[in-house]
């Protein structure tokens, strides 16, 4: 797991001693929870290391791989070509330009790792959770309208708000269908799923850590959230946006690109530069601010990210150079270069999921989170047809709500809806904050005596 403290954080103010189960909070992507820790370098990551929890440490016992996970370069060369098989089927196939390359690389990346060629938890994977994606996010800030995302956030929070409600009538629906086959510790794992598809995986850890839920039945759940989070982002990524959206976004994409992009190595340079430092700036104010803002360094990043894009469109007007007599923008190329990091992270969220541990959970949890998850789409798409809300827009905050703001970014950025990167990170964030006050309270409200009338019921 990386260090950035946004990309499905684990430790908001109530995760606490999630050490305590055993399982030592590492700061990450939502696809890789049990960490291989960067403590020894990049290229010996050690199973003893504090940041390797007792479910990474039985992860990298029992999984074998024809890579082994301390080959951080065969592991990065393995990601590269998932990342390039990808693009290269999407520009040069039509069934590939239909699928989209970021579902293809992370097909690559599950196909690789369910037939034992990678492992599903390496260091190499944090270096792209911890570097590569914050910097792909931010890249795609870089080059977007500062302007249009005051005016589409609006909308965004309200799709959010729906799909927040989607997942705990789907959390209720399911308990009822299928809550008495998951055992007597179901209403836990039921209420961390709630959790999770509210906000994100910080919020499953902290609520496992508030109910106190077995380290076995915590293994089983985020595996089957695993495999079920990649099943449900290809579902979404396939959804079309409607044909008058697809116009205007073309049309936008059209007035961006007005002249064509000439990447430079100045421009790249600038744009890694930029990147860089809002990343940096971005975990640094995070850092600073008080207890219940953490996990807020994405969204700070976003913003210095944002400033950073609007000097640098405001410089290229006055003082940079010009193409048609249209100014020549200093981040050229930033889209595309965080594209290829995009890939990259698809490439690693396809390689972290782990078919067997989730089919180890059984049946019924997998019927559970396919009832929770279809009636959290349901509400979401119907409130907000409803509402009149664009379906690009509920499609990146159902993201937001199951995935954070890091896999809801990364899908704006890559069906090229730019101007809902920065809203999905900010109202992504904003699960965080929420996602384990609603799953306790749904849990111990609702499930819990759900689960002991239900028990009564079949006793007498």
């Amino acid at each position: 797991m990386g260090h950035y403290p946004a990309c499905k954080l684990w430790a908001v103010a109530p995760v606490g001693s999630v050490g305590a189960l055993g399982v030592h909070p590492p700061r990450g992507c939502s696809f890789v929870r049990a960490k291989l820790s960067l403590e020894n370098g990049f290229v010996r990551p050690s199973v003893q290391s504090p940041g390797f929890g007792e479910v990474g440490r039985w992860r990298a016992r029992t999984t074998m791989s024809v890579i082994a996970p301390e080959s951080g370069r065969m592991l990065f060369c393995a990601l590269t070509a998932c990342a390039a098989v990808g693009q290269v089927l999407e520009s040069r196939t039509k069934l590939g330009a239909q699928i989209s390359a970021p579902l293809l690389a992370m097909g690559s990346g599950v196909l690789l790792s369910a037939c034992g060629v990678i492992p599903p938890a390496a260091a190499a994977y944090d270096l792209v959770l911890e570097l590569g994606m914050p910097m792909a996010v931010a890249m795609s800030l870089l080059e977007t309208d500062v302007a249009r995302v005051f005016t589409d956030a609006g909308a965004t929070l309200k799709a959010f708000w729906f799909g927040a409600l989607g997942t705990v009538l789907g959390t209720l629906v399911a308990f009822k269908a299928v809550g008495s086959l998951l055992g007597p510790g179901g209403w836990k794992v039921a209420s961390s799923l709630c959790a999770t598809y509210v906000g994100g995986s910080i919020n499953y850890a902290a609520t496992a850590q508030a109910l106190g839920m077995s380290p076995s039945l915590l293994a089983a759940g985020m595996a089957a959230d695993n495999l079920a989070m990649a099943v449900y982002f290809g579902v979404i990524m396939s959804i079309p946006a409607d044909g008058k959206e697809l116009s205007t976004v073309k049309s936008t994409a059209e007035v961006q690109s007005e002249p064509a992009a000439n990447p430079t190595v100045e421009s790249l340079a600038l744009t890694t530069a930029a990147a860089a430092a809002a990343c940096m700036t971005g975990n640094w104010i995070a850092s600073a601010l008080p207890p219940q803002f953490a996990g807020s360094g994405l969204a700070m990043m976003a913003v210095v990210a944002s400033i950073f894009s609007a000097l640098g469109a405001l410089v290229s007007r006055k003082w940079g150079q010009t193409t048609n007599g249209i100014s020549t923008s200093y981040f050229e190329g930033a889209q595309s270069f965080g594209g290829l990091l995009m890939l990259l992270f698809f490439s690693v969220v396809g390689a972290s999921t782990q078919v067997k541990e989730a089919l180890a959970g059984g049946w019924p949890l997998f019927v559970f989170i396919l009832i929770l998850l279809s009636v959290h789409l349901g509400v979401t798409l119907a409130l907000g047809r409803w509402s009149r809300i664009p379906m690009s827009t509920l499609l990146i905050a159902s993201n937001a709500n199951v995935g954070g703001p890091a896999t809801a970014a990364a899908m704006a950025s890559a069906r090229r809806w730019q101007s809902l990167v920065r809203p999905a990170v900010l109202v992504g964030t904003l699960g965080y904050t929420i996602g384990t006050a609603v799953g306790c309270l749904v849990g111990t409200q609702f499930l819990q005596p759900m689960l002991q009338a239900s028990l009564l019921v079949s006793r007498t």
